[in-house]
């Protein structure tokens, strides 16, 4: 564990961090003005698109490489995206010239799951026609991930055409929040909370099972869903839950993957830029993006 990332983990645990990070989760802000084109660099050239009731902003340099990024953000599936979710996007351009659209899902307490999944189903199908000669990848955090993974199982359910390879980091796959094994995780996270997380699912899921599938991926089929590139920390509340993504993973035919579990990491530490944990992991991404290859665990 890098220094400045010791200094993280003391600085989260004591503070007063888990409180706000809860509150932010079940009173969410619909101002955030973080992912919005006029926040984007100079260079950088943006497309912003409100269709199918959400959003999809669109950024690249003006010659974009054909790798092209369907980004959806994390945030407990109440929360828009951040600047740190910006911030990466930006990186991603500058360093690799991609192309990466965000996806501003409908998020709870507004909707359920049967709109977020339909929003980001239309979108995926979208963004192939609007760029057919592109190569599309998935990447999400946290809910983005979980649903990330939602998507491509469904993608393979339909027989629609997969990504190119999907990217997930600390993904939320099971918001029924029953792995017992999660309440020892709890308290070593400085910032997630059990409770909040349990409420937030069941209000996600709406009609369905809070182990339905479509809302907790874990549940789904795992089989011929492509290269995945897993990344969680070991030190966050969902950990528990991520080994659990692995043994599915590793009991699954067609479907090639490598997972790092970042030793003593908080839960979506990518979104803090600075930590060379957050670097390290963003260029492995860029040359599985670049290389099609998956990094080596």
């Amino acid at each position: 564990m890098s220094l400045r990332g010791k200094w993280l983990l003391f600085k989260t645990q004591h503070s007063q961090l888990k409180q706000q990070i809860q509150q932010a989760f079940l009173q969410p802000s619909r101002r955030n003005l973080a992912v919005v084109p006029a926040k984007f660099p100079a260079d950088i050239v943006t497309k912003e698109r409100e269709i199918f009731g959400g959003r999809i902003l669109t950024a690249a340099t003006g010659a974009p490489l054909p790798q092209h990024i369907i980004l959806l953000h994390g945030g407990a599936y109440t929360m828009q995206g951040t600047a740190s979710h910006r911030e990466i996007m930006t990186s991603l351009i500058h360093e690799a010239n991609l192309r990466i659209s965000y996806v501003d899902y409908p998020l709870v307490p507004e909707a359920t799951v049967d709109d977020t999944l339909t929003f980001v189903g239309n979108a995926y199908a979208y963004l192939h026609a609007q760029y057919p000669d592109d190569q599309f990848f998935l990447m999400g955090d946290s809910a983005g991930g979980g649903l990330a993974l939602t998507l491509l199982q469904q993608l393979k359910y339909h027989q629609e055409d997969l990504p190119a390879g999907t990217i997930l980091i600390s993904p939320w796959t099971d918001l029924s929040m029953m792995n017992p094994d999660l309440t020892a995780a709890a308290k070593r996270d400085p910032y997630l909370t059990l409770a909040t997380l349990k409420k937030i699912g069941y209000q996600y899921a709406g009609d369905h099972p809070v182990t339905d599938p479509k809302v907790s991926p874990i549940y789904g089929n795992f089989d011929d869903l492509g290269p995945i590139l897993l990344y969680y920390g070991t030190n966050e509340l969902l950990a528990a839950d991520d080994q659990r993504l692995v043994q599915k993973l590793e009991q699954a035919t067609g479907t090639d993957f490598t997972v790092h579990a970042v030793r003593s990491m908080l839960h979506d530490y990518i979104l803090w830029l600075k930590l060379p944990e957050a670097k390290r992991t963003l260029k492995e991404i860029k040359q599985f993006i670049l290389t099609g290859t998956l990094p080596e665990d």
